[in-house]
């Protein structure tokens, strides 16, 4: 390192006083110069940096709202299952139906109720009945269906259909599906 600077200062000493300035300039606009390209790579990573992190907080952000999304959906699905399994095993939709039926009609309005089973997925079963109720009245209708809606099972109307009746204006025949979903025999839940 020694003999380069020694070199370097017998080369300079040869070169005239004009010759030495106008190699100082040229090494400072050099030195200048690296110094600027330095620091624009520096700017350059600085912002990259900047969008990442932003990204990141902005990422870290959607995975906090997605947690929380979860923990919701999870607690409801918790609710509905506990809600699931309070009707037990031994619930029969088709009486519990027959006893609100017969609570808010008479019996000779209810025309045929049918019930049916069919699989919804591995372990949840939907378990339905179709009511036709014949010459009720619109009040009695609502009551009905707001008995079965408040009930303290998870009961659902699928299907409600209403016919006029030509010879009386404000009497209706009727046809609804109640549903509702039961864990499924086999199942694990």
């Amino acid at each position: 390192m020694s003999a380069l600077r020694l070199r370097i200062a017998l080369m300079l000493e040869r070169l005239s006083p004009r010759e030495r300035l106008l190699v100082g300039g040229a090494a400072t606009v050099t030195a200048l110069l690296c110094l600027w390209l330095v620091a624009s790579m520096l700017s350059e990573h600085r912002q990259t940096l900047e969008a990442q992190i932003a990204t990141s907080e902005r990422e870290l952000a959607e995975m906090s709202a997605l947690r929380d999304r979860y923990l919701r959906l999870r607690a409801e699905r918790d609710a509905v299952q506990r809600r699931l399994a309070s009707g037990g095993t031994d619930f029969s939709l088709f009486s519990h139906l027959e006893g609100v039926t017969r609570e808010t009609l008479s019996p000779d309005r209810v025309a045929a109720m049918n019930p049916s089973t069919r699989s919804v997925s591995d372990e949840l079963q939907e378990e339905d009945v179709e009511m036709r109720l014949s010459a009720v009245s619109l009040h009695d209708t609502v009551s009905l269906l707001y008995r079965v809606e408040k009930s303290e099972l998870p009961l659902l109307v699928s299907r409600l259909q209403m016919k006029k009746r030509y010879d009386q204006p404000y009497i209706y025949d009727a046809t609804l599906v109640v549903g509702r979903l039961r864990p499924a025999a086999g199942g694990t839940r």
